[in-house]
């Protein structure tokens, strides 16, 4: 089933990029060898670095992304299943792969209670027979709920049963840290139940056709569904989500952390939207005394009446319907997965859908993250590489420590906080200390019913959170995703197993490559506790002003610089990145490269010789392992969607964008002044 959270926890997740064409020179590299210091030659292979990724034909100094990707580029189409292909996904296949053997090895033979329930879990998925025959028995529940539907009272008494099963419909709950006091755990109420991407969809003129598209899959689901009119239905609910959708806040109004955080109790938001019982809601989802709530978005809610009261019942059965069966399609009958399948394919340009195994891996995944990891740590999570992760990790948190110490725009006062801020921050490797327990029973024969079980599992996990201690120590990624985060209210940062390999991590590769790859990835985590939201929480997770006056309006200063020069990278003809919506992404980029540099300089600080890989200084090898971490492309129509709601700049100028802000690079291949990868104004923040 799928869930939808509050977006505050700042990840890697999300990437795209383009491929905008660029000159193709000669690259001028650059020797910076010290003097006395014996060099080697030896292979890029040897150091952990790819030579057939590279383009030598193009100018490092006027595109860098295509002189590190340009091979791979050439030689990686994008799989007709997949919306975008990078090194992320490279890396996903590999661990999908290796995760599918578990499963596969559970569903056959068992040789515990943890390999049943996820065995029986997934040969459920993979069991599409027993999905035809039961056609859409599984959510009936839901959809004899929604039949009932007359009036406010029935309607509140449907969502309910949507929101006990993660059904997003209209607004939605999640758990996270109070932002005044991150010791304990409050629920947030936020906007939901959309089913296309994004607000914008629905308003700006640009996605006319998308909303086309999306009207003629509601008609279509509610012919599968057996309703009639269906075409007068789907304008009709069109219409009621386009309203949702006027009141629902921008991407750019989403990264307002203090106006996400408007506190509340049960009482209160019984007056903001007193068509809800409020009290009966949270009993029903499994806590009845929720205590303190948060509201994202009050304007909302205080319209919920007049959005209740703007369409007829046999209006909301058929949203609430479309947004069971939406939610729910991969349990079903082929006819509903695929008409799906069609309206992804027009939004993401993707032109087959994924295998079934696949799909039933990530459905897996999604209901037992934690119970799948075990089996998957312990086959494929080396204990060494846990242990040189976390010496990365300290390298990195020491050369921040000496870097905010150099901030000539930073007064003592709010150096000593950053400072203190930064001392407190935890790193989780690897994997949970304890694992999570899934106690909702699993049936070999029902999938739908496994999903809406797993799914209710979930929902009542998290509302039960509120008003209880908030627990920093849980994982809010599994082990094997190939993905990092950085969690403000618990200043904690997290690098699962997934990602810890080529080419961003390896054992046996060298300090400079690691550095350029997962170090990167560690210094954009860690500086996300000072990016333009992380910034706003101090050292305990708290939404707390630690800043000299005279500081905050020099960082916003130079927070503007980035935005701005962001604004100007070109991804298709006429689209440019948003450079307020991936602000926070872009500084985290920059500080993490420049802070995995600095490290990497420490650490051979001293060496007895230096290595020249295929011609490449080790500086240059940093940098090409930068880049060659994030290879990546993707579809026409993917590339639009993730610049409308993607908080992340795509690769192509998450690489250059942030390179061409560092002197070190412009120096480390001999760039130019006033080449594209050495411009004459910079920005710079950490």
């Amino acid at each position: 089933m799928s869930r939808r959270s509050l977006a505050l926890r700042l990840c890697l997740a999300g990437l795209v990029t383009t491929l905008a064409a660029c000159p193709k020179t000669a690259t001028r590299p650059v020797d910076k060898t010290p003097a006395g210091f014996p060099t080697v030659d030896v292979s890029l292979a040897e150091v952990g670095l790819e030579a057939a990724s590279l383009d030598k034909s193009a100018d490092a100094c006027a595109d860098f992304f295509q002189y590190a990707c340009g091979g791979w580029l050439e030689t990686n189409p994008i799989p007709p299943d997949r919306a975008r292909w990078a090194r992320f996904s490279e890396i996903d296949d590999r661990n999908q792969a290796a995760v599918h053997a578990i499963l596969e090895g559970a569903a056959t033979d068992p040789k515990d209670p943890v390999q049943t329930k996820l065995g029986d879990y997934f040969a459920s998925c993979m069991d599409q027979a027993a999905i035809e025959q039961r056609g859409t028995d599984g959510v009936k529940p839901l959809l004899d709920y929604i039949q009932k539907v007359q009036d406010t009272k029935t309607l509140v008494a449907a969502l309910t049963a949507l929101h006990k099963h993660g059904v997003s419909a209209v607004w939605g709950d999640s758990a996270e840290a109070d932002f005044a006091d991150s010791t304990m755990a409050i629920l947030f109420v936020d906007t939901g139940g959309l089913g296309l991407p994004d607000r914008d969809y629905y308003v700006d003129d640009k996605f006319a056709d998308a909303r086309a598209t999306y009207q003629a899959h509601l008609a279509a689901m509610l012919t599968l569904a057996g309703k009639k009119g269906v075409d007068a239905l789907a304008k009709d609910v069109m219409a009621l989500e386009t309203r949702m959708a006027q009141l629902t806040k921008t991407g750019e109004e989403r990264r307002d952390v203090p106006n996400m955080f408007n506190p509340t109790t049960v009482e209160g938001l019984a007056k903001l939207a007193p068509d809800v019982n409020w009290k009966a809601y949270y009993t029903q989802l499994g806590n009845p005394t929720p205590g303190k709530l948060a509201i994202t978005t009050p304007k909302y809610f205080e319209a919920l009446s007049t959005i209740f009261k703007s369409a007829k019942p046999a209006t909301w059965q058929a949203y609430l319907t479309v947004r069971v069966l939406d939610t729910s399609a991969v349990a079903l009958p082929k006819a509903f997965d695929d008409e799906v399948f069609k309206l992804t394919a027009a939004l993401t340009g993707v032109t087959e859908q994924r295998e079934r195994w696949k799909r039933c891996v990530d459905e897996t995944s999604q209901a037992m993250p934690e119970l799948l990891g075990q089996p998957y740590v312990a086959q494929y999570f080396p204990g060494e590489s846990k242990d040189l992760a976390t010496k990365l990790i300290a390298a990195i948190v020491d050369v921040m420590n000496q870097q905010l110490g150099t901030l000539d725009w930073m007064t003592d006062q709010t150096k000593a906080q950053a400072r203190g801020k930064l001392g407190k921050i935890e790193a989780l490797v690897g994997y949970p200390d304890t694992w999570r327990v899934y106690d909702f029973p699993v049936q070999r024969g029902d999938f739908a019913g496994n999903g809406l079980a797993s799914a209710a599992f979930e929902v009542h996990r998290q509302i039960a959170k509120g008003g209880k201690p908030y627990d920093r120590d849980e994982w809010l990624m599994p082990p094997f995703i190939v993905n990092a985060y950085y969690n403000p209210n618990a200043n904690n940062t997290a690098l699962p197993a997934g990602i810890l390999q080529p080419p961003f991590f390896g054992k046996d590769r060298s300090i400079a490559a690691n550095l350029g790859g997962i170090g990167m990835v560690v210094g954009h985590e860690l500086t996300h506790g000072f990016d333009d939201q992380g910034a706003q929480f101090d050292a305990q997770g708290n939404l707390k002003d630690w800043w000299q006056p005279e500081d905050k309006a020099k960082f916003q200063a130079r927070g503007t610089c980035l935005a701005d020069q962001y604004s100007t990278f070109e991804v298709l003809p006429g689209k440019h990145v948003n450079g307020k919506l991936t602000l926070g992404e872009n500084i985290a980029d920059l500080g993490g490269i420049k802070h995995a540099f600095l490290a990497y300089k420490k650490l051979r600080a001293g060496a007895d010789k230096t290595y020249v890989a295929d011609g490449l200084t080790e500086d240059q090898q940093f940098f090409v392992a930068v880049g060659q971490a994030w290879c990546s492309k993707d579809r026409e129509a993917e590339a639009i969607r993730r610049l409308t709601v993607d908080v992340h700049a795509p690769p192509r100028w998450r690489v250059n964008g942030a390179l061409r802000n560092l002197p070190e690079f412009a120096s480390a291949f001999g760039c130019a002044a006033n080449t594209a990868m050495a411009p004459a104004q910079t920005c710079t923040i950490w």
